[in-house]
């Protein structure tokens, strides 16, 4: 019995390593077209519902098959990734339609970041938001059009990502995996000595532990199929960034104009940095003052003793007046009287 037990584990276990090294290996592309061509059979011709209800969410957006003008496949994985970079004039507005149609569509936001006037930029002070945000994959062109409409965009990219044969793959060593499973169970069943029921237990968990690892991979490519991810940066502005070339006069106007509020706005700066700095530019003039009267005063007393010194040895200080040169006597005068 023991030895029957034996063979028949043997046999099994080197079938479950035949399956799994075919479905790991087996051209993912060669799985894809045959689950293609079965589809039809399958009840009566008519396609399964779960393939059709995945068509019509994929049928709207699909960023491969609308530049190629081709009709989407329904039965690909495709992930789409948004980035978009926006201007608003009014951030708080911008963000509540945003998050309202979010909601509306049947998504939510991963994760945001709003950044509330923590830097200036040309004197003004700059709020910005970070958000990314999941939307059905089927409803993102929509979400998109809210954008445009609640915002300026000025930049706008789409990477779409086929994972169609990998996901494939995965499929086809999870059935391989819980064929597997299922000859291990039975196995378990008829074993009778504990050496045999451990061997088959220990293969049986590891057998497991890559079902759930595969199951968790499938259900990470599901989410990120059913909800595409934009990734928005929105910034609140005075004013749109330009779309189109202006003219040499047109830009040397506002050009002058915008140094004009230039001056102005480092001027309102300066005297809003005057006013908030009057306590330290009281203090530093207070402290200047007392320097330059401590220097007077050690100089003054150093000439005080300077003269006291002087006077006391005898010397005499003898003060800077011009000499006037006299005219020199004529002697010759003299003599010859």
């Amino acid at each position: 019995m023991k030895k029957r037990i034996g063979i028949v584990l043997a046999c099994v276990l080197s079938f479950g390593l035949l399956i799994s090294g075919c479905g790991g290996s087996a051209n993912g592309e060669t799985a894809y077209t045959a689950s293609k061509a079965a589809a039809p059979e399958e009840a009566g011709g008519v396609y399964d519902a779960a393939q059709t209800e995945t068509y019509e969410e994929n049928a709207d957006y699909d960023g491969a098959s609308e530049s190629s003008g081709q009709v989407a496949d329904p039965t690909r994985k495709l992930i789409t990734t948004v980035n978009i970079s926006a201007e608003t004039e009014n951030l708080d507005d911008t963000l509540a339609k945003i998050t309202a149609k979010t909601t509306e569509l049947g998504g939510y936001v991963e994760s945001s970041n709003i950044y509330n006037g923590s830097r200036y930029y040309s004197g003004q002070r700059v709020r910005s938001a970070d958000y990314t945000i999941r939307i059905p994959a089927d409803k993102l062109n929509g979400f998109i059009e809210t954008i445009e409409n609640a915002s300026n965009i000025t930049n706008k990219s789409s990477n779409v990502e086929d994972v169609t044969l990998s996901y494939v793959d995965l499929e086809s060593r999870k059935n391989a995996l819980k064929a597997e499973e299922k000859s291990l169970l039975a196995i378990l069943e008829s074993a009778e000595k504990i050496e045999d029921i451990i061997a088959v237990q220990d293969k049986l968990s590891d057998v497991r532990y890559q079902l759930e690892s595969i199951e968790s991979q499938l259900r990470t490519f599901d989410n990120k199929v059913n909800y595409s991810t934009v990734y928005l940066g929105i910034e609140e502005v005075t004013k749109f960034s330009p779309t189109e070339e202006k003219g040499a006069f047109e830009r040397m106007g506002e050009g002058f104009m915008e140094s004009l509020r230039s001056v102005g706005r480092g001027l309102k700066e300066l005297a809003i940095w005057l006013v908030i700095h009057i306590p330290q530019i009281v203090l530093l003039a207070i402290f200047v003052l007392i320097i330059v009267f401590i220097v007077k005063r050690s100089n003054k007393k150093s000439a005080e003793k300077r003269k006291a010194f002087m006077m006391q040895h005898g010397i005499v200080q003898q003060e800077n007046k011009p000499q006037v040169n006299k005219p020199a006597e004529n002697t010759e005068g003299k003599d010859g009287k």
